[in-house]
């Protein structure tokens, strides 16, 4: 039996199970996914009742024979504001790319510090898709299917920041003579981006309004890449 105590997280998911139960699925700091059972959660009195209640950050404790934990503790610590708005529609995109991209049982450190930053920034509207971007980045990148986006080829040539470039989802920026060579529509799925947005983006630098639409545009284009025919749901239910 593997013991974990008092360990941060923060609950992505979760479903009733059988009459006072949960299945939860959280994130944790060193323990990357985990799924677990918390039994009896929803009754009046559980110290489990806080795994009802996403964005909020937790102090969780279990134990765990198989694929599944058995929840046994659960405190919020710090201050809490949970999302409301726009900004609890992308908390609830995040979650879902989080469960669709992110295998079980895997550290990923640098993912749960990026999420436990996102909570908070999505507060400032005028910076969600800001903070949604440089989230989307650390999650591919920490999955190893990140692009490079600041190079070209092999050879590794500086992306010129004057130039435009269509991005390969596995090979990177490739350039091309302007914005919508070809003839393409501008507004289209392979529509050229600028150098100078690939490159903010690579550093994690601040995005203008004109650069967030492409940058919006070309992020899509990654994760469905990752997603490989997978929906996902809450982009199509906000538009709703």
């Amino acid at each position: 039996m593997h013991r974990v105590d008092r360990e941060p997280a923060f609950v992505l998911h979760r479903r009733a199970f059988r009459e006072t139960s949960l299945t939860v699925e959280l994130l944790t700091a060193t323990h990357g996914r985990v799924a677990g059972v918390a039994r009896g959660a929803r009754g009046p009195r559980s110290a489990l009742r806080p795994l009802g209640q996403p964005f909020v950050p937790l102090e969780v404790s279990w134990v765990r024979r198989g694929e599944m934990a058995t929840l046994t503790g659960a405190e919020p610590v710090g201050r809490t504001a949970v999302p409301t708005g726009r900004a609890l529609w992308c908390a609830l995109y995040a979650n879902e790319l989080l469960l669709k991209l992110l295998p079980r049982d895997v550290e990923e450190s640098e993912v749960f510090i990026a999420y436990a930053r996102l909570l908070p920034a999505l507060a400032d509207a005028a910076h969600q898709s800001q903070a949604l971007r440089r989230f989307e980045m650390v999650l591919l990148d920490a999955l190893g299917v990140a692009p490079e986006l600041d190079v070209v080829g092999e050879a590794r040539i500086a992306v010129d920041p004057d130039g435009w470039y269509r991005v390969d989802p596995v090979r990177g920026p490739e350039p091309v003579a302007g914005p919508a060579s070809k003839g393409q529509d501008s507004s289209g799925p392979e529509q050229a981006v600028s150098g100078d947005l690939l490159r903010a983006l690579a550093a994690g630098c601040e995005l203008s309004p004109e650069q967030a639409a492409a940058a919006r545009r070309l992020m899509r284009k990654l994760i469905e890449h990752q997603l490989d025919g997978r929906r996902l749901e809450t982009p199509r239910l906000y538009r709703e």
